[in-house]
């Protein structure tokens, strides 16, 4: 398919599934044809294992879109999207590069979309004789037709009634939704990558060149390598010392804590874990300074290697340590959106260790260690949404002796949970059902799966 004819076909489907709706249904709809009309355009994706699953994160965030919005599977569908083509263009392409590129791509659409030659897929050779079908065979028809239809019209009164009658009601909306969809693929099927951007995506590799390892060079001229070596001895010597006393001192303060009291003190636990995430990240940001070229190569460096290893270790247990203290915290007063974040962002803490550990010990550049975490993001997104968090976070809560309803309430998708633990002291019943009545009466389009399967009677 030519891609003038994906972009119009594309707007097209944005405009029945868009004008006079809300987003629901749709955006997972609109999302899944792209992806089909995707591999009708090459269909050797099918063969492609990395395609397939990356096609799989787009399935199965439409799928949890369908059944359940939020902006995380907002978030989810449009990036899983966006990953998938710019996979399909170059299959080469860094996901960091991709994040520029799209950026890149939406701005430039101003100056793309008057680049006619450029998207409007014809056989140049034949231009004149393109031109001259387009013109025959619409601009002219449409022309003479509007004229005697005009003609025609004013001359009947029984058709211009039945014009006046079904008269198509293009107002300005339909107009924005149509703009707004050529927009939106326009950017997605004439994605762009410019030279330079292919430039920057060759140069940024895993591995070290030959040069590299062998014209190692400190990383200040004033600084000789071996003196750069030491520092980082002492300095992880230093570090690996204070890191042990403070996790003993950080769990014994907290094992001592009642948690009867844990209330008193939610605010400082929750700044104390982000300050061991922000410390953890810093952690990993000293050893991409050091391990940045030369002190991988260097004779003798077994001593700094094993330290770093060290480093790295005690950073895990770190991270051991804030997953029971919020664990603790949890289950003394209840889960919230921000109590799992702070498990989120603890994993994702912990593939980082990971990766820093094997880009010291394989000897890989910074930008492994960038890569493997910005996949790992790109899929956390995914997963995450696939879950719904709310409905968890409410049949944990109810577990509990007090529980905050005015919080449980302000949820999405616990609505099922909470109505069958509806107590008339402690739920405002009536307001619950009135709110699934509006949701479960909206257009399909619009509307979520799961208060289809709500039953009010």
């Amino acid at each position: 398919m030519k891609k003038q004819v994906l972009i119009f076909v594309s707007t097209f489907l944005f405009v029945v599934l868009f004008y006079n709706q809300g987003i629901g249904v749709n955006l997972s709809v609109f999302a899944l044809a792209l992806l089909g009309l995707s591999f009708v355009q090459k269909p050797e994706l099918l063969q492609d294992h990395k395609a397939l699953i990356l096609a799989l994160c787009v399935v199965l965030s439409c799928l949890s879109n369908a059944w359940l919005f939020t902006f995380t599977t907002f978030l989810a569908v449009v990036l899983s999207s966006f990953v998938f083509r710019y996979y399909t263009v170059e299959p080469k392409l860094r996901l960091l590069i991709q994040a520029v590129v799209c950026c890149t791509n939406w701005f430039a659409f101003i100056v793309q979309v008057f680049q006619i030659d450029d998207w409007f897929q014809y056989n140049k050779s034949k231009q004149k004789n393109t031109f001259s079908k387009i013109f025959s065979y619409l601009i002219l028809p449409f022309l003479i037709l509007s004229v005697f239809f005009a003609i025609y019209l004013t001359s009947s009164d029984t058709l211009f009634g039945w014009y006046q009658r079904y008269e198509l009601d293009i107002d300005a909306v339909i107009i924005l939704i149509a703009l707004l969809g050529f927009y939106f693929s326009f950017v997605f099927w004439n994605t762009k990558i410019y030279e330079p951007f292919k430039t920057l995506n060759r140069s940024l590799q895993f591995h070290f060149t030959a040069s590299q390892k062998e014209n190692v060079k400190p990383t200040f001229e004033f600084l000789e390598i071996g003196f750069e070596k030491r520092s980082g001895m002492i300095t992880l010597v230093c570090l690996n010392i204070m890191l042990f006393f403070f996790i003993i001192v950080f769990n014994i303060e907290h094992f001592q804590t009642i948690p009867q009291h844990f209330s008193e003190y939610s605010s400082r636990i929750h700044e104390q874990i982000n300050s061991l995430i922000g410390s953890i990240v810093l952690a990993m940001l000293v050893l991409l300074f050091y391990f940045k070229g030369a002190l991988n190569f260097i004779k003798n460096n077994k001593t700094l290697v094993l330290l770093s290893k060290l480093w790295l270790i005690l950073n895990g247990i770190l991270i051991l340590s804030a997953i029971i203290q919020n664990t603790i915290y949890i289950d003394a007063l209840g889960l919230t959106y921000k109590r799992l974040g702070v498990y989120l962002f603890l994993i994702l803490c912990g593939f980082g260790l990971f990766y820093s550990y094997r880009k010291i010990h394989f000897q890989q550049t910074n930008f492994y260690l960038v890569d493997k975490m910005s996949w790992i993001l790109f899929y956390s997104l995914v997963v995450c949404s696939l879950f719904n968090w709310g409905n968890i976070i409410t049949k944990y809560n109810l577990t509990k002796e007090e529980v905050d309803f005015s919080y449980l309430l302000h949820l999405r998708g616990n609505e099922k949970t909470l109505l069958k633990y509806y107590q008339p002291e402690e739920l405002d019943s009536q307001w619950l059902k009135e709110h699934i009545e509006r949701k479960q009466n909206e257009k399909f389009l619009s509307s979520e799966l799961y208060y289809k399967t709500i039953s009010l009677k």
